[in-house]
């Protein structure tokens, strides 16, 4: 009797093994996007009475429930501004703007408390990271003792540079490429991230003190290539490595960078090739050019900015979404005055644009306003049902 009820349960354990256990949630995938940036200063607790994980649930559970209400089915939240951090790090200190001490640990994870709220809400949400970027400030005594950029800065190496507008990694430093490298490992492994995103901070500026350390030893070591083409070079071997890097942990994690609306500008300022990350596979998933212009803008339209980035996803390798401008709104010309219908004319724009697959709403606090919110009434029509 006991080998008959043996033989049984073999038979269902092995008819209960077709069907997989502990199966992970699919991603939800959107025939068109419609995001949004919320940067560190909109997710900051710094203006809030309370400052604990009650208050600070209750404000994401706001932000997001705008967002369902707008139509957006993608959130990019900015999670390492400056080479810290609004999630548990191993590796970067807490956020000064979650208590006003950069370094200082809050009791709560916000990263995690901000997924489950998004998914709970059928939002997608992208880690979004600022890469090379430290302070704004030149004063070294801002950042907390455990900031991983201490040591390098007393050492005086050349792994980070001072400048004018603040601190800095050094692009060119593999130390600091690493770092960060690290850093997005850290969050697509610890956390149920959508994505990974950064936006056009690349080289912090033009100068020869940003990398001069780093390009005398590759000419030295015999290169050839010019300044600007070994920086260009860099950036995108260094874009190569971060979408391996979120692969090789998340194969269905998205990859996405949004560079400067300018394509001229990408090369001569931020040495962002982004005529190879369009047209070959390897660099990104989805590219969302900044498009922060208006129809009448002097120096470059809309239309014409829109249709230089057509031309250059050449393959289809990549999802092209675009950058709205809508911090513009009420704050330009009379083109970007509320109730004038520009948001709408770029959005009809984008509808017919071959190869567009969304757009992308810089950021939140301008849709939130309510002056400005005559602008975006109709944009939730601009969004596209989960698919199949």
């Amino acid at each position: 009797m006991k080998k008959i009820i043996c033989i049984l349960i073999s038979i269902l354990l092995v008819f209960s093994g077709c069907a997989p256990v502990n199966e992970e949630k699919p991603k939800t995938e959107y025939e068109r996007i419609s995001a949004i940036w919320i940067f560190y200063s909109e997710l900051s607790m710094l203006g809030e009475k309370n400052k604990d994980k009650k208050a600070f649930t209750a404000k994401v559970e706001r932000m997001l429930d705008n967002c369902v209400g707008w139509g957006i089915n993608t959130v990019f939240l900015q999670v390492r501004p400056f080479s810290d951090s609004f999630y548990k790090s191993d590796i970067f200190p807490w956020s000064y703007y979650l208590t006003g001490r950069q370094g200082k640990a809050v009791d709560y994870d916000p990263l995690e408390i901000c997924i489950e709220l998004a998914h709970e809400r059928g939002l997608s949400l992208h880690a979004w990271i600022n890469p090379f970027r430290i302070s704004f400030d030149k004063n070294t005594e801002n950042l907390a003792d455990n900031h991983p950029a201490i040591g390098w800065i007393k050492n005086k190496t050349a792994d980070v540079v001072i400048l004018d507008s603040g601190i800095y990694y050094s692009p060119a430093s593999m130390k600091a490429q690493k770092l960060v490298l690290d850093g997005v490992r850290e969050i697509v492994r610890d956390y149920d991230v959508d994505g990974i995103h950064i936006d056009d901070y690349f080289y912090p500026s033009t100068q020869r003190s940003v990398d001069e350390a780093f390009y005398k030893q590759y000419t030295d070591e015999g290169g050839r290539l010019s300044l600007d083409e070994w920086r260009l070079s860099t950036v995108s071997a260094f874009v190569s490595q971060m979408y391996t890097t979120v692969k090789s942990e998340k194969s269905d994690c998205i990859f996405s960078i949004s560079p400067a609306g300018n394509v001229t500008n990408n090369y001569e300022q931020q040495y962002a090739d982004v005529r190879l990350w369009c047209s070959r596979r390897g660099y990104a998933d989805w590219i969302i050019p900044q498009l922060y212009y208006g129809f009448e803008n002097e120096s470059l339209t809309f239309d014409k900015a829109l249709s230089e980035w057509e031309k250059l996803n050449t393959i289809g390798a990549v999802r092209m979404i675009y950058g709205i401008a809508a911090y513009k709104v009420n704050e330009s010309d009379d083109e970007w005055k509320a109730g004038n219908g520009i948001i709408d004319k770029q959005l009809d724009l984008l509808r017919k644009t071959d190869g567009c697959h969304g757009a992308a709403f810089f950021s939140y606090a301008s849709l939130a306003d309510k002056s400005r919110q005559p602008e975006f009434k109709n944009i939730s029509s601009f969004s596209a049902v989960p698919s199949e």
